[in-house]
């Protein structure tokens, strides 16, 4: 097991992914975000709406973790994605320190969110990468988050 004292913290982070989120498909975000304000006195840290892909979702920050709750207004997409299910832990979410080019993806699909579709690039989102893949051998969907070009050259002449 590798040494990880207090002065390592950094390089350690920059080494390996951190926990962004979990991502919760809902059949109705509204009565979600709802019944989890209640049960658990958590408030909406922030949200998202994505129009050309008919997503908007509400998240949550625990002590620990954030949690994602989000829909698809595209019924079909939904319906197939949640079958007769109102909820479905969907994807974890891994937030990278390096461009998604130096990650190995070989033999995963790329794809969007909350579809089957394969995509020829990662999406962009608050000036991130974003991609969702189910790698060979670890069989869970992934969203994998890494810094956009543009973060990446800023990165690169502050170092």
């Amino acid at each position: 097991m590798p040494d990880q004292t207090a002065g390592s913290e950094s390089s350690v982070s920059a080494q390996f992914p951190r926990l962004d989120h979990v991502g919760i498909m809902v059949r109705n975000l509204e009565a979600s975000s709802n019944e989890w304000q209640r049960r658990f006195g958590l408030s909406i840290s922030s949200t998202f709406e994505a129009p050309a892909l008919n997503i908007r979702a509400s998240f949550f920050a625990l002590a620990s973790a954030t949690i994602e709750l989000f829909t698809i207004d595209e019924p079909t997409a939904l319906s197939d994605a949640l079958g007769h299910e109102s909820a479905k832990i969907d994807h974890i979410a891994l937030r990278f320190d390096k461009s998604l080019g130096e990650v190995d993806l070989r033999g995963c699909t790329i794809r969007g969110p909350g579809r089957p579709d394969r995509i020829d690039g990662p999406f962009q989102i608050a000036g991130s990468d974003h991609v969702w893949t189910e790698p060979p051998g670890i069989d869970v969907l992934l969203q994998l988050i890494a810094p956009g070009t543009a973060e990446l050259q800023g990165h690169d002449q502050s170092s």
